[in-house]
């Protein structure tokens, strides 16, 4: 079991939709987003062998940690190193080739017949899932689907640079990781979000590790009713750092969770962090693009994902990043991203100005499964 849940053991009841969707309804009128539904994981007969990665960091330096800042930081801050110049920030994509997986048989009327073709080698070396969820067992670790990373919420807010665990206020924040503080307190003064006083009381980490390029890679926690460590503490995977809130702008209490890139204090610095979760055991990621005659679509497209498997479901949806203040991860290029899906054969519907996609893919346990969405007349 992979090191992000040796103190858990995640199991998943199957049970009706009736009670799901009561399920559903009681955490909405909470304003909580509702577990992952328990689909029945259908497997492949064969256990593929999975490629062990070798990729090497580039460039291979070591990080110097600055987060000793007494002075007000400027938002344009870039971190130093005491050795050699700072890099260059210019991220050049150097992502393996990837293979689209579009080419399955339409959904059948039962369960599909076919055996999943092996995984995706490129995309299981450019995987990095190296955080935890910020929020402890017992409460409600699932990421915002209606709200993630890129989208608007249909429309209803800005584009959101980070992804929402909705909890109520006072539930305990932790680090996703190893690392040191390089920011803790009110943001009125410092500005860290579009605004001053955006996410209130907030907290950023300098994780131990890079990005697959070699560039310091923060995590930012805000809204939160309290904040439990000072600028310069160490800490590590699991220990608290706040407790969740509704400070700065928010509507209502919950935990703002982001992946930043080179400058802890640029709003337009971050990447999707379910690039960087790691999923619950036996679940997986779905990571790809929307295209049109070889381009990329613009703006938000919804993207729907079925259970192929005869069994009764919700509908879970995706949306491409609405603009691009937001960063595709150099290691994919992607465009839009769903996370927290059981290993099984999912049905993938796109409808946008009159065109129309649909196929049926497998989506692999523990890892991401790439897939190019090509829209046709």
């Amino acid at each position: 079991m992979n090191s992000v849940w040796d103190e858990q053991a995640v199991i998943m009841r199957p049970f009706s939709l009736s009670k799901y969707l009561l399920v559903v309804l009681l955490m909405a009128g909470c304003g909580m987003s509702p577990i992952a539904t328990p689909f029945h994981a259908v497997l492949p007969s064969t256990q593929v062998a999975r490629v062990a990665p070798s990729f090497t960091p580039s460039p291979t330096r070591t990080v110097t940690l600055t987060p000793t800042h007494t002075a007000t930081p400027s938002p344009t801050f870039t971190p130093t190193a005491t050795s050699t110049p700072s890099p260059t920030f210019t991220l050049t994509p150097t992502r393996l080739p990837i293979t689209a997986t579009t080419s399955f048989t339409p959904l059948p009327a039962g369960l599909p017949s076919w055996t999943p073709p092996a995984p995706n080698s490129a995309a299981f070396l450019n995987d990095h899932f190296r955080l935890r969820r910020p929020i402890p067992l017992g409460n409600n670790l699932n990421v915002d689907r209606n709200y993630p990373y890129g989208s608007t919420a249909r429309g209803r807010y800005g584009v959101h640079h980070g992804v929402e665990f909705q909890n109520p206020s006072g539930t305990d924040v932790i680090a996703s990781a190893d690392g040191v503080v390089v920011f803790a307190g009110a943001d009125d003064v410092t500005t860290i979000g579009a605004q001053p006083n955006y996410y209130g009381n907030a907290v950023i980490i300098q994780h131990d590790f890079t990005t697959l390029e070699g560039v310091p890679l923060y995590t930012l926690y805000g809204h939160l009713s309290a904040v439990t460590v000072s600028v310069g503490q160490r800490v590590a995977r699991g220990d608290q750092i706040g407790d969740v809130g509704a400070t700065g702008i928010a509507l209502g209490p919950h935990l703002h969770f982001e992946v930043r890139v080179g400058d802890p204090y640029n709003f337009n610095a971050t990447r999707n962090p379910e690039l960087w979760l790691h999923p619950y055991p036996d679940y997986g990621t779905l990571v790809g693009r929307v295209m049109l005659n070889g381009a990329t679509v613009a703006g938000e497209v919804t993207i729907q994902i079925d259970v192929a498997t005869g069994e009764s479901a919700l509908p879970r949806y995706g949306f491409t990043y609405a603009d691009s203040s937001v960063n595709a991860d150099p290691a994919f290029g992607e465009q839009f991203t769903v996370g927290d899906l059981p290993a099984n054969y999912y049905l993938v519907t796109v409808r946008h100005g009159g065109l129309f996609y649909q196929d049926t893919i497998y989506l692999y346990p523990d890892r991401t499964t790439w897939l190019e969405i090509d829209l046709r007349g």
